[in-house]
């Protein structure tokens, strides 16, 4: 019979220490530190599974072993619900420029203070701005097909060269639609009756000129990089001022005109232009505009009063340029102001909205 204590000497895995009469060796000991050792690493095996420590995960906030501010921390906004605001505020804005261009469609053509206040706001301008005039024609003539055509192919080529040609898509569609609106409305929608407190009472609402400069500008916004987006949005908000102004200069449109026709661009341009998640380049200066812009409504509401003051329904007199011509003749610097006021309003419409179709691509 075979000795059970016979090892086998082919077999590699077998202790040699196991030979024919030899005791079997004991297991030694422990000392105090492997003990400690392994009595953490039972209780760390044994601890739930969100106390235990993970492996290939940097450490929390702390730096220095410091604990981390208690203090509110600023909450960033997820994409779902930055995209919700961003939605809200293209809708807001769409929202607003349609019920102002209704509004001021109404009480300048329907009402009679209302036609009294758009004509006198037009005729100061003209009074007031008579050396300039080369300067209004020579900006009003800009206004052409052939300019038309070149803004739009500029539009394309730009974005064409930042390979999103939706953008162009969605510029030019602003373009068209937007001038589209303007000639329906003035040629077949909106009438001005007559109602005997100005001369030339025929409808001019809205402004075809300045329709095309600011859906131009704004089309240049939407397609424009990002170092070039805010300059693109301070260019075009000269632009489509001079012009808003020259029209008035020449005798051809009120401000009310000029207003409504940049309230349907910025409608459009609103509603076309795309959402963005992308840093503002220079967001501290757009937000100069915006103050400047409110700056110049208060000079705007400060100045009509103040050439109004005084004024009643009985000074138009039909017959007399478009009805004011005697009441700015007693007071000469009435037109002065009254160009300041119109001027204004114009500026400060076209600042906004040149800023919010800008704001739609910033953080």
């Amino acid at each position: 019979m075979d000795d059970p204590n016979a090892a086998l000497p082919s077999d590699p895995t077998v202790d040699e220490s196991y030979t024919k009469g030899s005791r079997p060796v004991r297991p030694r000991a422990r000392s105090s530190a492997s003990a400690e050792t392994a009595g953490r690493s039972s209780r760390a095996d044994s601890a739930p599974a969100t106390q235990r420590p993970t492996r290939g995960r940097a450490p929390g906030p702390q730096t220095n072993g410091e604990a981390p501010a208690s203090g509110p921390q600023p909450r960033r906004l997820t994409s779902d619900s930055w995209y919700r605001c961003k939605l809200a505020r293209r809708l807001g804005g769409v929202a607003t420029c349609l019920v102002l261009t209704m509004l001021i469609s109404h009480v300048a053509l329907s009402t009679a203070p209302g036609q009294v206040l758009d004509t006198i706001l037009m005729e100061g301008t003209m009074r007031s701005a008579r050396r300039y005039e080369a300067f209004s024609t020579l900006i009003t003539g800009i206004v052409s097909v052939p300019v038309m055509v070149a803004a739009g192919i500029v539009v394309a080529l730009v974005a064409a060269a930042r390979r999103r040609p939706t953008l162009a898509g969605r510029a030019l569609g602003a373009v068209i639609g937007a001038n589209i609106t303007t000639q329906i409305l003035k040629d077949y929608i909106l009438t001005r009756p007559n109602l005997g407190v100005t001369t030339g009472a025929g409808n001019s609402l809205p402004s075809g000129h300045t329709t095309v400069a600011v859906t131009l500008s704004l089309a240049l916004i939407v397609v424009a990089p990002q170092w070039f987006r805010s300059p693109s949005a301070w260019i075009g908000w000269a632009w489509t001022s001079l012009m808003g102004v020259s029209v008035m200069m020449e005798g051809w449109h009120r401000p009310s005109d000029v207003i409504t026709a940049a309230l349907i661009a910025g409608a459009w341009a609103l509603a076309l232009s795309p959402i963005e998640r992308r840093p503002r380049h220079g967001a501290k200066v757009q937000r100069v505009m915006v103050w400047v812009s409110l700056g110049l409504i208060v000079i705007a509401l400060l100045a009509t009063g103040a050439a109004m003051w005084g004024f009643s329904m009985s000074a138009a007199s039909p017959g007399s340029g478009y009805g004011f011509e005697d009441f700015l003749q007693v007071r000469p610097w009435r037109s002065r102001v009254l160009g300041v006021a119109a001027v204004a309003w114009v500026s400060a419409v076209c600042g906004l909205i040149m800023h919010e179709v800008d704001r739609l691509a910033g953080e």
